[in-house]
């Protein structure tokens, strides 16, 4: 009877050490590219002022020669997870919003491309 009430006291403190998880992770410069503000560009005539103006500062700045680029990126990871004694398991989406400027010797802005995934996309 004891080994029996030891294998009960076993399996509940075995089960208790396993868990779930979710999480949430978001980095970057915040997602605010969308159509209605990239509209507003027009290549050979918008500026590096305008671009700065709309969206803020990029993550990062590209030097090209006599050219340079503006990057914007943002990071979205979301993840679930079980987590036993004896097995885990981990599943993560992680999708990344880009936009990316460029810009001529005068500062001028000569071509733009932008990605920004949908909250079902990954």
């Amino acid at each position: 009877m004891h080994k029996s009430i030891l294998l009960i006291v076993l399996v509940v403190c075995a089960s208790l050490l396993g868990a779930c998880a979710q999480f949430e992770s978001k980095r970057g410069v915040e997602v605010n590219w969308q159509d209605t503000v990239t509209n507003e560009l027009v290549n050979g005539t918008s500026t590096r002022k305008d671009v700065l103006a709309l969206l803020g500062p990029p993550s990062q700045i590209i030097a090209l020669g006599d050219e340079t680029a503006l990057y914007y990126l943002f990071e979205h990871s979301e993840g679930e997870g079980l987590v036993l004694i004896v097995y885990n398991r981990m599943q993560i989406n992680t999708r990344y919003d880009r936009a990316i400027f460029f810009f001529d010797e005068n500062d001028t802005l000569s071509e733009f491309a932008t990605r920004v995934y949908g909250a079902d996309e990954s």
